[in-house]
């Protein structure tokens, strides 16, 4: 199924960045500026794609800061590369339930219009709980409604017809099963948000 989805992405690489319109990119300009990330952070972009996201990133981490581009599709990775070069922005090919990274290497991980399409999403949740310091910050958040993503994934149908985007229950459980507290979720016609905190005081890796 991995396969399946890298391929699925790799094949529209060139033409993605073709999919955001000025709305949608003013979008999602709002919803990453809004997050609040703090300058000097070390940033984690889950599913980067064509990087569309890196620019307010490394908007919102400033010199001090740092943020990786994470991606399954090796293809996406390359334009998001080659469109963004920075000292502060790192590429990296793999999939986010099975990352390269050390423990407590990120102050917050972004999952941008990408977690429908996390293959194994409770082995994706405990893997971003190792990699996040105590108190760093998941965010699961989209440019619609849940509603209407899993309509929209329904209607292309093929690989991707059946990533969904859990109900606020099945959410919660993920996250709390990877021992993640303080898990808010907003669904609403203007977009989808869910956040939650890796606990101070818990110090093991999952």
């Amino acid at each position: 199924m991995t396969t399946a989805i890298r391929t699925f992405f790799n094949e529209r690489a060139d033409a993605w960045d073709e999919r955001y319109d000025a709305h949608g990119a003013a979008a999602s300009e709002r919803l990453i500026c809004g997050l609040g990330i703090k300058p000097g952070s070390r940033v984690l972009d889950v599913g980067c794609g064509t990087g569309l996201i890196i620019p307010w990133l490394l908007e919102a981490v400033g010199g001090e800061g740092k943020v990786i581009a994470l991606d399954i599709a090796e293809r996406m990775l390359r334009i998001a590369r080659d469109k963004y070069e920075a000292w502060n922005v790192e590429y990296i090919n793999a999939d986010v339930a099975h990352t390269p990274f050390l423990d407590f290497s990120f102050d917050e991980v972004v999952c941008h219009n990408c977690f429908p399409h996390v293959v194994d999403k409770e082995e994706a949740a405990r893997e971003m709980f190792r990699i996040l310091k105590p108190g760093g910050r998941v965010t699961v958040c989209h440019n619609e409604s849940r509603e209407a993503i899993n309509a929209l994934h329904r209607r292309i149908g093929g690989e991707v017809g059946g990533d969904m985007l859990p109900d606020e229950r099945g959410m919660r459980g993920i996250f709390e099963i990877a021992d993640f507290n303080e898990i808010s979720i907003v669904d609403k016609d203007g977009g989808y948000m869910m956040q939650a905190r890796r606990p101070d005081n818990v110090k093991g890796g999952k």
